[in-house]
Parts: structure tokens; C-alpha cells; sequence
């Protein structure tokens, strides 16, 4: 029995090793083209040519522009005040109306002022009369030299009497007419057309030139914004260069300026010059006090080359690109220029108009090899 099984297992073994060795002997000839057929396919295949993305190579305008932080301001705006000193007797104009210039706002009292003036008027009668009687002495005393009835000294007094009183009347007379004035300062009046922005007192507030202002008045017709330009953006600017006005949380706009004035001198303490655009108001949309942004334009230029960053390896004032030429790549060196606001390079020398730059996958390429390109 157990020699039975081991004859059976012996004839098993040997049946397997020759069905090894049959296939090892079908093989050995052409071990390759074993591999290939349980492969089922070539030995080797073809990688697809690296594929990048293109951009066309064009010559462009480019404008340099930045944006300073403003607060709106009335292009002119005054605290009125009081000449004189007195009671408010009445206010005829409070906040949000509108006033023209030389308008009644407010009324002082002017008891006081009336009788300065009628006190100068009853000096400067005085004085006249006094330059009357000087000039009849005059004219007596010429006749009484004549007949050697007074020196001539006593004549010569007399003449100068009459200039001392006529002076006198000028005096009065320039005393009658400051009178005057100041009792016109009871009356309050605005300084130009605008908006009573603010109203200080209240009827029976004593007010005076050193007092409180009674009113703050604004125009509004147009704005200006002042805005603290850096030291670099300076070289620049220029009086009549245009701006842009846009206003955080409003959805109107933007509004167009120009620039009206800038200092003669930075501020020491932040290196800034004061820069002051105006903006036309005629529909009272814009409001004093309004935070925004102003855009001024710095710069533009016309008919240069710029591309992307991640286009270029940069090497100090040169670089390197890569361009697509009959499906290949072709590796070209640049002369660069600056870089531009928007973070894009300049570029002087080694690019056409036309060109197909490389613009994504420069670093999978190598010059002469072939690429696909799609075109951005």
C-alpha cells in the first residue's frame, strides 16, 4: 500500500517537471519575445511630447496708478464769528440751509453800538463847528495885520488854528464812520454762497470776537480731498492730473477730479507731501466728512512688452524664457526692465510681437525638444 503511494507521487513529481521544462526550452530561444506576448503588446512606447500653456507675445499700454486713503472736506469752509460784543437778539438761518453770500444769519444787539454813533456824530458837530470859528479868526486876524493892528504872529496862530481844527474834523469824521461800521457787525453775515454746516448759540448768548463762533458755513457745490502721497510717487505728480474718488460701503461712483494743488514740502514726520484734489458736487451726492479712496494715474506708457513673472528666471537685469517656435521649444535670453504695479515684467530686449511665450511649465521643458502648446 505505502509503496503503491510513493510510485504515484513520483509519477506526479516528474509529470510536472517535464511540463516546466518544456516551457523553459519553448522560451530560452527568444526569452523577449516571451515577455512581450504575455504583455500582449510592444516592448517599449512613445511619451507624449510635455504639454504647456502659451501666451502671444503683445505690445500694450500700461498706466501706473495708486490709491491714497481721504476724508472729504468742504473746498471752503468758515467759523463766523462776532466783531462786536452783545446779546444774540435772533438767528434767521440754521443747519442745512442754504445761504448766499452777504445773507442775514444772526442779529447782536446794538443798544450800546447806537450810542457810540450818535456820541460820534455830536463830536464831529463839534468839531466843525470849532473849524468854522478858527477860519473867521483867521480871516480877522489877516485884516488886522494889514492895518498893523496885530503882530504878524498873532496872525500866523490864528492860521494855525485853522488847521488844527480842520484835522480835528477829519478825526470825528473817521470816529463817525468806525461808529458805523461796527454797529453794521450786529448784523451776522455769510461769508459766500453754501450751507449753514453747524449753528454754536442760541438766542441770549453773549458773543464776542473772542467769544464761540456763532456758525460754521460750507460750500458744497465742490469738494476737495487731501491726500498723503510717499516720497517715491512724488516725481510723478503734477497739478491738472486726473482722480478717481470711490467711497467705502457707497455703491455710487466713482467720481472724477483732477488735482488742484500739492505742498511745496513733505511732512518731516511721515515723509508725505499734501496732495488736494477737487471733485464737482452738483448734485449734493458727496458730503463732507465721507472716508474714501482717491486713485490718482502716476504714469503711462505706451507700446511696451510685459509678461508674467513665472514666465521668466530671473538674473539681475537679464533673464530667461522659453519660447514655442514649429512646435518646439526655444530658449531665449531677455533684457528686463522694471516691474510694474501689477507685478509684471518689463520686458526691453528678446521677445517680438507674436511670440508664444511660455507661461506654465517652462521648468518641463528643455530647448529643442518638442512641446503642445494651448494658448492662454
Amino acid at each position: 500500500m505505502n509503496g503503491t503511494r510513493r510510485e504515484t507521487v513520483a509519477r506526479g513529481v516528474w509529470s510536472f517537471t517535464g511540463r516546466v521544462a518544456a516551457l523553459v526550452a519553448v522560451c530560452l530561444p527568444g526569452a523577449a519575445g516571451c515577455r512581450d506576448g504575455a504583455r500582449g503588446g510592444p516592448a517599449r512606447r512613445e511619451r507624449p511630447a510635455p504639454q504647456v500653456v502659451v501666451e502671444r507675445v503683445r505690445h500694450e499700454d500700461a498706466v501706473v496708478t495708486r490709491s491714497y486713503l481721504v476724508t472729504l472736506q468742504s473746498r471752503e469752509q468758515a467759523n463766523v464769528m462776532a466783531r462786536t460784543s452783545g446779546y444774540v437778539l435772533a438767528w434767521t438761518a440754521d443747519r442745512g440751509d442754504r445761504v448766499r453770500k452777504g445773507q442775514r444769519l444772526a442779529v447782536i444787539e446794538g443798544r450800546e453800538l447806537g450810542d457810540q454813533e450818535r456820541q460820534a456824530a455830536a463830536q464831529l458837530q463839534a468839531a466843525r463847528a470849532a473849524h468854522r470859528n478858527a477860519r473867521d479868526q483867521a480871516e480877522r486876524a489877516r485884516r488886522l495885520v494889514a492895518q498893523q493892528f496885530i503882530s504878524a504872529a498873532e496872525a500866523d496862530a490864528a492860521e494855525t488854528q485853522v488847521r488844527v481844527t480842520e484835522a480835528q474834523v477829519r478825526a470825528a469824521e473817521a470816529a463817525l464812520g468806525l461808529t458805523r461800521t461796527r454797529k453794521g457787525y450786529a448784523v451776522i453775515e455769510a461769508p459766500f454762497d453754501g450751507y449753514v454746516v453747524e449753528r454754536h448759540v442760541d438766542v441770549g448768548a453773549l458773543v464776542g470776537p473772542q467769544g464761540p463762533a456763532l456758525f460754521t458755513v460750507g460750500s458744497l457745490d465742490r469738494l476737495k480731498a487731501v491726500a498723503a502721497v510717499p516720497q517715491p510717487d512724488v516725481p510723478f505728480l503734477e497739478v491738472g492730473r486726473p482722480a478717481t474718488l470711490t467711497l467705502d460701503g457707497v455703491s455710487a461712483g466713482p467720481w472724477e477730479g483732477r488735482v488742484t494743488r500739492m505742498s511745496p514740502a513733505l511732512d518731516l514726520a511721515t515723509r508725505t507731501l499734501e496732495v488736494e484734489v477737487e471733485f464737482d458736487n452738483q448734485d449734493d451726492r458727496l458730503k463732507p466728512g465721507m472716508f474714501g479712496r482717491v486713485t490718482l494715474e502716476l504714469e503711462r506708457v505706451s507700446g511696451i512688452i510685459l509678461v508674467p513673472p513665472r514666465a521668466v528666471a530671473r538674473q539681475g537685469p537679464e533673464g530667461l524664457a522659453v519660447v514655442v517656435r514649429d512646435g518646439k521649444a526655444r530658449e531665449v535670453r531677455l533684457t528686463l526692465g522694471r516691474t510694474w504695479p501689477d507685478g509684471r515684467v518689463e520686458v526691453l530686449r528678446g521677445l517680438e510681437e507674436g511670440d508664444l511665450l511660455v507661461t506654465l511649465g517652462r521648468e518641463m521643458v528643455r530647448d529643442g525638444i518638442e512641446v503642445r502648446s494651448v494658448e492662454q
